[in-house]
């Protein structure tokens, strides 16, 4: 194909690239190692939908059940959830809404490599703060960045992914305070992290646009559920470039199921995955040359002498986990929390390699 027909801004695109995986053991994407269909209460009631289904029909172009079902559970009213196919989608939609070409977008350094490509596509110009040592946010740098530049779109990933740093609720208001544009921040994680939501805030600040999903605690990547929370009106804003239906009823009703079924499902899945995570911690920080940054989320990021050597120990046992090629990330990996037996195979793996066995 003739290079010039593409769109100036995606010609020397890298896109975000999953890898190809061979192992058996995968922890590299942040899943719950948890299946909702496991819990017969769920299953039942999602079979039951599934039966009264009608196939033939569209998807409820807006969700509006799941999104009574979600506002219940995010405290915000219904008008100001907008469901979307994962958190992807919702970040897609936010930057289509508001960047013209130029236009800044603010983050941190290192985040989600999604803000950046979706900006890129754009046209848009990313500005980063990059983190201090141990991958430790400034806050006041960040502001700062905030104040100077006042970029079009600031995105705040938070618990951060994937260095797991999380700012305080106070000093996301901050940032929010201090913006006269759209502050994003992304709370795909906050269930692990035993601290609040900011969307309280979006009754005092019209510019907040806050992203949840149900692809982590909730353990349903598969069936991909995210939604934006934001005041009506914005919502409204960023519905006009959403596609007439984006969300399939399939995943509707399994949202609306796993809201029906929330205290269970949560109440399963997150004290294990916390229990696990300290578990680690503790066990990696103490051996020779590994540090593990404190995590407020389901994954631990992890800095050893030798990245490939340990990668490579990995892939010999049949684990996959997700490694970096930014220079700031050298020699880190990411690791999935998920069970206790998976804990132990990988403090087993770091230990031989640690020895030199």
């Amino acid at each position: 194909m003739e290079n010039k027909w593409l769109r100036d801004t995606i010609r020397d695109f890298e896109p975000y690239k999953v890898p190809e995986i061979q192992e058996h053991t995968i922890i590299n994407a942040n899943e719950s190692p948890y299946n909702i269909l496991d819990f017969p209460s769920v299953k039942q009631d999602f079979y039951a939908g599934l039966e009264k289904l009608p196939s033939y029909r569209y998807p409820d172009p807006f969700a509006e059940d799941l999104r009574r079902a979600l506002s219940e559970y995010a405290g915000c009213r219904p008008e100001e959830i907008l469901a979307t196919n994962g958190g992807d989608e919702i970040i897609n939609l936010i930057l289509n809404t508001f960047i013209n070409l130029g236009d800044q977008v603010l983050t941190h350094s290192p985040t989600f490599d999604v803000y950046g490509i979706d900006a890129a596509v754009l046209g848009g110009r990313m500005l980063y703060c990059p983190d201090e040592d141990g991958f430790v946010r400034n806050a006041s740098a960040f502001k700062q960045m905030i104040v100077e530049n006042q970029p079009k779109v600031t995105i705040i990933c938070n618990p951060n992914n994937p260095t797991g740093h999380i700012w305080p609720t106070s000093v996301i208001e901050e940032f929010v305070r201090a913006a006269h544009n759209i502050v994003v921040v992304d709370e795909a994680y906050l269930e692990f992290a035993n601290q609040e939501s900011v969307i309280p805030l979006i009754e005092k600040y019209e510019n907040l646009i806050v992203i949840r999903t149900l692809s982590k605690a909730f353990g349903l990547a598969g069936f991909r559920l995210g939604y934006g929370v934001a005041r009506a009106d914005m919502i409204d804003a960023l519905s006009l470039t959403k596609l007439s239906y984006n969300l399939n009823s399939v995943t509707q009703l399994m949202g609306i199921v796993a809201m029906r079924h929330r205290d269970e499902v949560l109440g399963h899945n997150v004290p294990p995955t916390i229990e696990n995570r300290e578990y680690l911690e503790e066990n990696l920080n103490a051996l020779p040359g590994v540090t593990a940054y404190p995590s407020a989320s389901n994954f631990i990021l992890v800095r050893v002498p030798d990245g490939p050597a340990l990668i490579q120990a990995l892939k010999q046992a049949d684990i996959c986990v997700r490694f970096y090629g930014a220079p700031s990330l050298k020699n880190c990996i990411r690791i999935s929390v998920t069970t206790r037996d998976v804990a132990d195979r990988l403090l087993t793996v770091f230990r031989a390699l640690m020895k030199g066995e």
